[in-house]
């Protein structure tokens, strides 16, 4: 039985399906002699795999390549084996030759000499995320690793698995900088800027004045530093300010639609990757909250797995520490707490949450699948966030949210937004004294332009919300989006995304949003 498992899975390794299979001979026909000159230079991009991105690289990896007379290649960990089928689509669009990260000797050798002057220096989390090797900010890229690889909720300094993350982070820092000193390195183009796996090339390009690009099926970015893609947040409402007053009117009247059906209990909606509905309908034969005249405050959890400085800017190292300060301070407090886990919370996120408010009594953890709006009739006068999209979901309701990181909903009062642990507690402390008026039409306004305005909707595929709609996740991220990308795909389609590539590439701009480079 073993014997006829590895065969089979050998067999998926190899097989390329239909949808595969026409896209391939699709790249195959149209970038076939699209690149001219020797490829002294190169673009080195990740070796991903979600398919609906690999559509966007397809087109902006040639462009790209073109521009510069550059040679494509793919690059990954060692311990991460290309899948036989992707490596074919790579091939296919041109990629021409894949780069493992593999250390020589002499590398190693620095490797292991860096990690020994360093390691007794690391005494904290803090030490473990400032970490620098050879200027490359890599700390926070090794934090973030641990978690998301190990499924951990915060950083342990007692796992070796740990150490041996900083060991790798410490290598790939070196890898990287010796590739960049001996290559004529002309562009990054990755699915991410988080993680070892991708970040440390990035900001190895940013030191060496290498542009670094994030493409994909719905935008593109171009960043020179951590943290560059979601600069524009903060811009919002100037952005706003000079669209025409049709789109204006236009872009709320659709942002309060969208909300409404959010607040229906429509699941997914601008958010595809969502699985359930937290706003499903009230239940008036129970009370979830305790009936008292203290004030009620409500933490909205987040995903302690999943890179907590997503948008940069946290007020804390993540999740975790933030969760364990906000039980700390609920016993300085008169309040009543309660928390509620994220409705797909990942295996292992309850029992943490469990262990941690276990020592904290004036924690209440409310169930799961609790509607929001039941929690709004029973009282709830605050929400915490450190991001989440009940930021902007609560005041669209009438409801005061406090953030703990940078957030989308920056430019805006309809939140309260500190910019220190010490500003946070203070206004902790005295929500007796907090009052916002919230206007509904600043909510509809950052809306639209998180939602709508900053989505290139027929950048690749005709229309990306449509997508959306006709497809699953599981379709965009598996091979069948090939298939539906090709069969609406003609020869003036082909020209047209090549030419929104051509125009961005061109424009040395930051982002392609629905009006192109911005």
């Amino acid at each position: 039985m073993g014997f006829l498992n590895k065969l089979k899975r050998l067999y998926n390794l190899w097989c390329v399906d239909q949808n595969t299979g026409r896209f391939i001979k699709h790249n195959r026909e149209v970038w076939r002699d699209w690149i001219k000159g020797n490829g002294e230079s190169v673009i080195l991009c990740d070796f991903y795999g979600v398919c609906e991105t690999e559509i966007a690289r397809s087109y902006f990896l040639n462009v790209l390549a073109r521009k510069h007379r550059a040679a494509i290649k793919s690059f990954s960990l060692l311990k991460i084996v290309p899948n036989i089928v992707l490596k074919k689509v790579y091939k296919s669009f041109n990629v021409s030759e894949h780069i493992t990260i593999r250390l020589s000797k002499e590398q190693k050798r620095r490797k292991n000499t860096f990690y020994k002057n360093i390691i007794n220096k690391i005494q904290t989390k803090q030490d473990v995320f400032d970490l620098q090797v050879l200027g490359i900010w890599v700390g926070i890229d090794i934090y973030e690793s641990y978690l998301g690889r190990f499924s951990k909720p915060t950083v342990f300094l007692d796992d070796p698995k740990l150490f041996q993350l900083i060991e790798e982070g410490i290598g790939i820092a070196i890898f990287w900088m010796d590739f960049f000193e001996k290559n004529k390195v002309a562009a990054v183009v990755v699915s991410h800027d988080c993680y070892l796996d991708f970040n440390v090339v990035c900001k190895v390009a940013y030191q060496a004045k290498v542009p670094v690009y994030l493409p994909s099926a719905r935008n593109i970015y171009l960043v020179d530093k951590p943290f560059s893609v979601y600069t524009y947040f903060p811009d919002y409402r100037k952005m706003f300010e000079i669209l025409p007053r049709e789109e204006q009117e236009r872009g709320k009247a659709w942002a309060k639609k969208q909300l409404d059906r959010r607040f229906r209990g429509e699941v997914g909606v601008d958010m595809p990757y969502a699985e359930k509905s937290a706003y499903t309908a009230v239940n008036n034969n129970i009370n979830v909250l305790r009936k008292s005249d203290r004030i009620k405050i409500l933490i909205c959890t987040h995903c302690f797995y999943d890179g907590p400085h997503g948008y940069g800017g946290m007020l804390f190292l993540d999740f975790y520490e933030w969760l364990l300060f906000l039980c700390r301070l609920s016993e300085r407090t008169g309040y009543d707490w309660y928390l509620k886990i994220h409705p797909d919370p990942r295996p292992g996120t309850e029992d943490v949450i469990e262990e941690i408010v276990a020592k904290f009594p004036k924690i209440i953890v409310i169930p799961q699948e609790t509607s929001h709006h039941q929690l709004i009739k029973e009282g709830i006068r605050f929400v915490l966030t450190c991001y989440g999209s009940v930021g902007h979901e609560y005041a669209a309701l009438g409801v005061q949210v406090i953030n703990a990181a940078y957030n989308p909903r920056i430019a805006y009062d309809f939140n309260w937004h500190p910019r220190s642990i010490e500003e946070y507690e203070y206004l902790l402390l005295n929500l007796d004294k907090l009052k916002k008026d919230i206007d509904l039409d600043a909510v509809y306004e950052f809306y639209y332009m998180n939602y709508g305005y900053t989505v290139a909707d027929n950048l690749v595929l005709k229309s990306y919300n449509k997508t959306l709609s006709d497809l699953t996740v599981g379709q965009t991220i598996g091979s069948e989006i090939y298939g539906y990308f090709l069969n609406q795909l003609n020869n003036e389609r082909h020209v047209e995304i090549i030419q929104n590539i051509e125009k961005f590439i061109d424009s040395d701009k930051c982002n392609f949003f629905i009006h192109g480079p911005e």
